[in-house]
């Protein structure tokens, strides 16, 4: 035989069974910013999602089943209305749920408002006895006793207007309801769920009740009968067959890109998610719906016709939810660009945390990271062009003492520009937080401010909290800069008094905190540092006051502007 023929053949041979193994990925040469969110489960995945969701103090917050999809999916259209994340939370027994509560601990204020999808089945009692324990007292449960009765419940609490065009997807199937889920919250038509040949008597009279001007059938006949379309009919006389508008494709992919190419959304911004799993997608429908982005999806293995729609539409940014496991690598590296990942590497560094957003103002976006390399635990904190992967400038934090924390983007120094704050846990039982605020000065980190790290500012200088026992029986909190006092009575604090018998010292110390969080506290657009910090007496548990201030950016610092004090215990 022919040496060449034999050559040839073996090259064909060898391209073929390659392509069986690996996509073969088309190199469109437009360039991405990727960011993959993700975590250890679902749980996790569900709340970094929501850090980037929103990475400062957020008044509302959604909590919806992990185990099962109904209720987040209705949920999307809420979490829009009230710019809430959505966060997967059923069981505060279970250890993988830790990172859930601890969301919550840091991210939601007092006095929001947690909004709890589903019955009892969906998410236990013991969720909303801890979260009062906690101080979350505003906490409102839309369920009912199946899907549909709550699919009800949130659309009421959603307050739709008349007329508004609402959408009808299979409540016994997540695919279609996933990829409709951000387009229906960001143009905020109510999504309601149906059998597959009937709509319950409960959701066609809601539907009934708004008077759509147009319903939008996702799926095709396998999923949502013909029949689901003459009920509608039946019950609406006024709707004409062009309201009645099918969305659908030979499977849950195809029918995923048609969505996003009907409705073509004004956004530079798309998610990417895995379609044979629901988890990963619930809680990025609400971070969908900020974006403005569709949601696209793909079985995590092969992408082609997705990274063709991709290619040539709009999008540049690019979220990829879940790990490995969910979207594989060769689907990320098919997109040329920087790819950022959390724990993933930048320039030899773990990265900690990143967010992505204009702050030099110069009408581009910028991705801004926080990470630190082995085990040399001082992060450094970089600003990196989104457009081309050039660093802009980068700082080294030294005073800091974990590989853990993170970003937070907010105007501080009230010059419409988000300024950076980077918060970093430092380790131990007492809950240390240091934080570094900077904001961009032609393309230079400037100091805004530096906290509760190794010879900085105190959060609390002597002159803004100073505490003492009187005696055994009386702990005092004073704010000279604000002139404000507190009073605890002690004799009910069992540790103190048995000190008390003893005839032991006590010294009341720093037992948790100081722990940061960056809220807009009076609504004018500029962004306080809210700092928390409490006392312990004679252990380490023994918490007899706390105190939570405010700073705000004044004449070139950030100055006390409010400080709560106060304790479990009664305070005279």
């Amino acid at each position: 035989m022919n040496k060449k023929f034999i050559k040839v053949t073996m090259a064909l041979t060898c391209a073929i069974i390659a392509s069986s193994f690996h996509n073969v990925f088309a190199d469109s040469g437009k360039y991405y910013n990727i960011s993959r969110i993700y975590g250890v489960n679902r749980y996790e995945t569900s709340a970094n999602i929501s850090r980037q969701f929103d990475s400062k103090e957020v008044k509302n917050v959604i909590l919806a089943s992990g185990k099962d999809f109904p209720d987040a999916l209705a949920g999307s259209v809420l979490s829009k209305k009230l710019n809430a994340p959505i966060l997967l939370m059923d069981d505060v027994n279970d250890p993988s749920e830790e990172d859930s509560l601890s969301y919550i601990e840091n991210y939601v204020s007092k006095d929001g408002t947690i909004y709890v999808l589903g019955g009892d089945a969906s998410v236990s009692p013991q969720v909303i006895s801890c979260l009062n324990k906690l101080d979350f007292n505003n906490i409102k449960r839309l369920g009912g006793k199946n899907r549909f009765e709550t699919n009800n419940s949130i659309v009421d609490e959603i307050n739709t207007s008349k007329g508004t065009p609402v959408v009808l997807v299979n409540g016994l199937n997540f695919p279609d309801a996933l990829s409709i889920s951000s387009v229906a919250a960001s143009k905020g038509y109510p999504i309601f769920m149906s059998l597959s040949n009937s709509i319950p008597d409960s959701i066609i009279q809601k539907i009934t009740s708004i008077n759509p001007s147009k319903i939008y059938i996702v799926g095709g006949t396998g999923a949502l009968d013909t029949q689901v379309e003459d009920q509608l009919k039946n019950a609406m006389t006024y709707i004409k067959s062009d309201d009645l508008v099918r969305i659908s494709g030979s499977n849950r992919y195809e029918t995923s890109i048609k969505i996003a190419n009907y409705f073509n959304l004004d956004s530079k911004s798309v998610i990417l998610a895995n379609g044979e799993n629901f988890p990963d997608a619930l809680s990025g429908s609400a971070l969908a719906s900020k974006l403005n982005a569709p949601i696209v999806l793909t079985d995590g293995v092969n992408a082609n016709v997705q990274k063709k729609y991709i290619d040539d539409s709009k999008y540049t940014n690019m979220y990829i939810l879940g790990g490995q496991g969910s979207v594989n690598s060769s689907i990320e590296n098919s997109f040329n660009g920087i790819k950022l990942d959390l724990d993933g590497d930048f320039q030899g560094n773990k990265i900690i945390d990143f967010k992505t957003a204009d702050v030099n103002n110069d009408g581009k976006p910028e991705n801004v990271i926080l990470a630190c390399k082995g085990d040399d635990l001082s992060p450094t904190l970089y600003v990196q062009d989104a457009s081309d992967g050039k660093v802009i400038d980068s700082k080294t934090i030294k005073d800091f003492s974990s590989g853990k924390g993170d970003i937070v983007l907010a105007d501080i120094n009230g010059d419409g520009t988000p300024d950076i704050t980077a918060v970093v846990e430092n380790g131990g039982n007492s809950c240390i937080q240091t934080c570094d605020i900077e904001t961009l000065k032609d393309n230079k980190f400037f100091e805004l401010g530096k906290y509760g790290a190794e010879n900085s500012l105190n959060p609390f200088p002597e002159s803004d909290l100073s505490f003492n026992l009187d005696g055994y029986d009386t702990f005092k909190m004073y704010s000279k800069s604000l002139d404000k006092t507190c009073s605890v009575d002690l004799t009910g604090d069992e540790g103190i008094q048995n000190i008390k018998k003893d005839g032991e010292s006590v010294d009341p110390y720093i037992g948790h905190g100081p722990r940061f969080t960056v809220s807009d506290i009076d609504g004018d657009g500029v962004y306080e540092l809210k700092v928390y910090e409490d006392i312990s007496g004679s252990c380490h548990a023994d918490v007899i006051g706390w105190a939570k201030g405010s700073y705000k950016y004044k004449d070139s610092s950030l100055k006390l502007i409010n400080i709560d004090m106060g304790s479990y215990y009664p305070v005279k």
